[in-house]
């Protein structure tokens, strides 16, 4: 009885936290959504834009949860505003000096914090005289990507500049969505009958992922669509889940969010969610002996208003104006003077003449590593290596924020191995009990996952391929879920313990490289402050001709007694510029 006791208190405690994750989602959203609606309506954004959107969604979050008793409805948004506080504070302390960070993320974040609307106006002409702290280079090619990319995490992440006055606290969105994902997938695993401790761990190996962690400091955005896909793939294959409304709201929250932060979230949320949208709606009719039904209805209002939300308004200074400006939805990477796919450019050399099945599988069973043509020189290239295995030089490789080789993790190869064995077992297992409604739930979800892999470009990178890393989790929860013997108890648990590995390994060398990182940008950034006070002009050489978005920490700091030039007669390593 005591015992039961206690489970229920701690329970009780992660319903708290469960629902903190909720509002913090409902946040987030908000911030986008509401934003982008101000961009469309041509007003830019404002200081206290953030704490307006901050007690609109404790309004909204209210009324979505009119039966909760007070407690149970000051508790969730303390807790959730306490949390994006403190990712704020940490990320704010934090420097990006990535390549995707200090160049495109950066500039994107810092113009619109600066009155740039991304709906009417061209960021390439968004200098000094329309506020602007700076002259952006006319040549400089990342304007491409700021004016036509999906910029769901950059608008929030400039909503937050704009209230903080630091451009690094803007990437908070990462630590909030590892947040989110812990608490949301746990009450999803809950909802399909897998115990507390289950639930819990198995939310942990999903929300602290591979590619979340080593975004976890800077501007990339490969992990929120990881989280947000997660989330998504298990609430269209399991119907009676949503016959919950709050986790309809969820998923559609998560398409919104993986729609906005990248292209590839949409096609992969349109690919999993379209042929997922089919087939529960044929059940749907199945069951109700009526072609038009309250479900089917339900789900097609609900698409509709949702990808009405992430196209033309979410996506109206991405997809829709790409659609006005060049013909196509997804320009630059299609349509008229599309760009070159970068997945194949950076294709490691003895990976280009192979076949997709053949990449895919170096990519999975290859040291994890930077390995692409700019690193030909040295001979790196992908090196097989024996499962559940892992060297030294692995180790320090993932303080990449996009490792091209083996970016799942240390041991994901062994892993793979067993969740593909796995997958066969419990495949048979829904045959045997006739369970055909999940069998073929779980075939259209992994022949999709296997057709992205073979067909589309990129099946190396693990950052460009989520998706693939819910097959150990497919294997963990059905294996679970049966539980009827040891073998199905430990076989989960052995998955379980190699990702949790990983997570932590990888989750301890980004910390250590991050302190050492950061400290040593500090140590720079003091010195060129001392030179600033110093010196009437100071001259500035960016570490490369793009990464113009590091000016923002300068202005950041108030200093803007600097000029920028091609050459420099001495140069002193500063944050991301010599001068």
């Amino acid at each position: 009885m005591k015992k039961q006791k206690k489970n229920n208190k701690f329970e009780n405690i992660l319903e708290y936290f469960v629902s903190s994750s909720i509002f913090l989602f409902i946040f987030v959203t908000a911030i986008i959504v509401l934003t982008s609606i101000l961009f469309i309506v041509n007003i830019s954004i404002f200081k206290l834009l953030l704490p307006i959107i901050f007690i609109l969604s404790v309004i909204i979050y209210i009324l979505c949860f009119k039966k909760k008793t007070i407690k149970e409805k000051i508790i969730p948004t303390v807790i959730g505003l306490l949390v994006f506080i403190f990712t704020t504070l940490v990320s704010a302390y934090i420097y990006d000096n990535t390549a995707d960070g200090t160049t495109y993320h950066k500039l994107a974040v810092g113009a619109m914090k600066n009155g740039w609307n991304p709906v009417w106006q061209d960021v390439a002409k968004f200098n000094k005289d329309k506020g602007n702290p700076f002259d952006i280079y006319e040549d400089n090619v990342n304007t491409k990507w700021v004016n036509t990319y999906a910029k769901g995490s950059e608008i929030y992440g400039a909503v937050v500049y704009s209230f903080t006055n630091n451009i690094d606290a803007g990437k908070s969105f990462n630590m909030v969505f590892v947040y989110i994902a812990l608490f949301v997938l746990y009450m999803i695993l809950k909802g399909l009958k897998l115990k507390t401790w289950q639930a819990l761990l198995v939310s942990s190996t999903m929300a602290l992922n591979p590619i979340s962690l080593t975004q976890l400091t800077n501007y990339y955005l490969d992990g929120v669509l990881s989280i947000t896909l997660f989330i998504i793939l298990l609430l269209i294959m399991n119907r009676k889940l949503l016959e919950d409304k709050v986790n309809y709201l969820l998923l559609g929250m998560s398409i919104i969010w993986a729609c906005s932060v990248k292209f590839t979230g949409l096609a992969f949320a349109g690919v999993f969610c379209g042929i997922l949208y089919f087939y529960n709606n044929y059940k749907y009719i199945k069951e109700e002996k009526k072609f038009l039904n309250k479900k089917t209805i339900r789900d097609t209002l609900f698409y509709i208003i949702v990808v009405s939300i992430s196209i033309l308004i979410v996506g109206s200074s991405s997809y829709t104006k790409n659609f006005v400006e060049h013909g196509h939805p997804l320009y630059p990477l299609y349509g008229k003077d599309h760009v070159d796919n970068m997945v194949l450019m950076e294709m490691p050399l003895s990976m280009q003449k192979d076949n997709n099945f053949m990449i895919f599988t170096k990519g999975i069973f290859s040291k994890s590593e930077n390995s692409s043509p700019r690193y030909a020189a040295e001979h790196n290239e992908p090196d097989w290596k024996i499962p559940f295995t892992i060297t030294k030089e692995e180790l320090t490789n993932f303080v990449s924020p996009d490792l091209r080789i083996g970016g799942f993790g240390y041991f994901f190869g062994g892993v793979f191995i067993l969740s593909i064995i796995g997958t066969v077992i419990y495949l048979y297992k829904f045959i045997k009990k006739k369970e055909y409604d999940s069998l073929i739930t779980h075939l259209l979800v992994l022949g999709i996952t296997f057709t992205l892999v073979f067909v589309l470009d990129g099946s190396y990178w693990a950052r460009y391929i989520p998706y693939v890393y819910m097959i150990p989790i497919f294997v963990m929860i059905n294996f679970m879920i049966i539980g009827n013997n040891k073998f199905y108890k430990v076989y989960p648990l052995v998955i379980m313990i190699f990702l949790l590995l990983d997570s932590i390994l990888i989750l301890g060398v980004q910390m250590y490289s991050t302190r050492l990182n950061n400290g040593y940008i500090k140590g720079n950034m003091y010195e060129f402050i001392e030179s600033s006070k110093e010196n009437e002009k100071v001259e500035i050489k960016l570490d490369h001709h793009g990464a113009q978005g590091v000016l923002y920490n300068l202005d950041d700091l108030n200093i803007n007694n600097y000029v920028l030039v091609d050459e420099l007669d001495s140069e002193r390593p500063a944050y991301k510029f010599v001068y």
